[in-house]
């Protein structure tokens, strides 16, 4: 056939249209495979690995009770409002330390500066007016100093609480998460092992053999990387809490 001087061979055009086709959609294959992958992955993540629903505020209870009962900085904290208490009712009890009461024993006659004779057994009771004066000073000091002590345990147990919460919530995190790794270095594999036999086949490019065998690798050190990131916090976790998460029931 001939169109304005072209001599042009209909059946070898169509042939060459079709390998063309045929190419694009081998080409377009994987990237199809990969699309459908993603997606379905992303669908899954939504649906089903939300960390809302696993979180058992209970079990969170009792690792903020078990952290204040085993901390030692919470522990060191009750001591100061028991020694500020201490302090505060020693204070109380001592009203009577500026009188002093003395008992002298003279077994013969002595004299003494106003020439008074004395004799036998003299008793003398001496009045401190200067600790009279400062006593209620220190008893509100006293009080202060247990006020401030008890309003820093307070405040630390507060701060301990909200600390057992943040890192129980990251804990919490970090296990969807491996979950979603995990999941996702499944399906990865199991992909992976389909395209490498359609490639031993001559049924695959190797470049598509290639990029899926990077991907598979790249997910097994992200999943290594979740596993890491889960004992991470499990371990500071326990570090506030006193005991291992296994131990507390």
């Amino acid at each position: 056939m001939k169109i304005i001087g072209l001599d042009i061979n209909i059946p070898v055009l169509l042939k060459l249209s079709l390998v063309g086709v045929l190419q694009r959609i081998r080409k377009s294959w994987f990237v199809g495979v990969l699309s459908l992958f993603i997606l379905g992955n992303s669908v899954q993540v939504q649906a089903q690995e939300s960390m809302i629903p696993e979180l058992s505020y209970p079990f969170l209870e009792k690792l903020i009770f078990t952290a204040k009962q085993n901390y030692p900085l919470m522990k060191a904290n009750l001591r100061r409002v028991n020694f500020a208490n201490y302090n505060l009712q020693r204070a109380k009890l001592s009203w009577f330390d500026f009188f002093t009461l003395s008992a002298f024993y003279s077994p013969s006659t002595s004299v003494t500066l106003t020439n008074a004779t004395l004799t036998g057994i003299q008793i003398g009771l001496f009045i401190n007016f200067s600790n009279i004066i400062q006593k209620p000073t220190v008893i509100k000091q006293s009080r202060e100093e247990l006020a401030i002590a008890q309003l820093t345990a307070d405040q630390y147990s507060i701060t301990l609480e909200t600390d057992v919460k943040n890192r129980y919530f990251r804990y919490m995190q970090t296990l969807s998460v491996l979950r979603v790794q995990n999941q996702n270095a499944i399906d990865i594999e199991a992909l992976y092992k389909q395209i490498k036999f359609r490639y031993e086949r001559g049924e695959e490019t190797l470049e598509n053999y290639t990029k899926l065998m990077v991907q598979n690798g790249d997910q097994k050190q992200k999943l290594i990387d979740a596993e890491s990131a889960v004992l991470i916090a499990k371990n500071t976790l326990e570090e506030l809490v006193g005991k291992k998460l296994e131990e507390i029931k």
